[in-house]
């Protein structure tokens, strides 16, 4: 490989942007009403920015940035993070969570 074609490639790989790391979740966002939204989300995240998606319609995002200024990020064990923001709290589960007895 002569030197250009190198030095394009090296180019090319340290512009290309880091993929994100998503799967299929279950959310769940309870506003401070009461209101309750459950179902499935798409979660992903990239350098520490956090974005869910599909989600019932809405999409939410969660830059690194603001953690702490917007929004306070909690990782729970056994269970996916979860994400306060004045208004609402999403819950990030990575299984379905059983449903309770005596619930449909």
């Amino acid at each position: 490989m002569n030197r250009s074609a190198l030095a394009a490639l090296a180019v090319v790989v340290s512009t290309t942007p880091a993929l994100a790391d998503s799967t299929v979740a279950y959310c769940e966002m309870v506003r401070d009403n009461g209101e309750m939204l459950k179902g499935r989300c798409i979660w992903s995240q990239m350098q520490g920015n956090v974005y869910i998606n599909d989600f019932n319609h809405y999409a939410f995002a969660f830059p690194a940035a603001e953690q702490g200024k917007t929004y306070e990020r909690t990782n729970r064990e056994g269970a996916g993070p979860s994400f306060k923001r004045p208004g609402y709290v999403i819950n990030v589960y990575w299984d379905k969570p059983a449903r309770e007895p005596g619930g449909f």
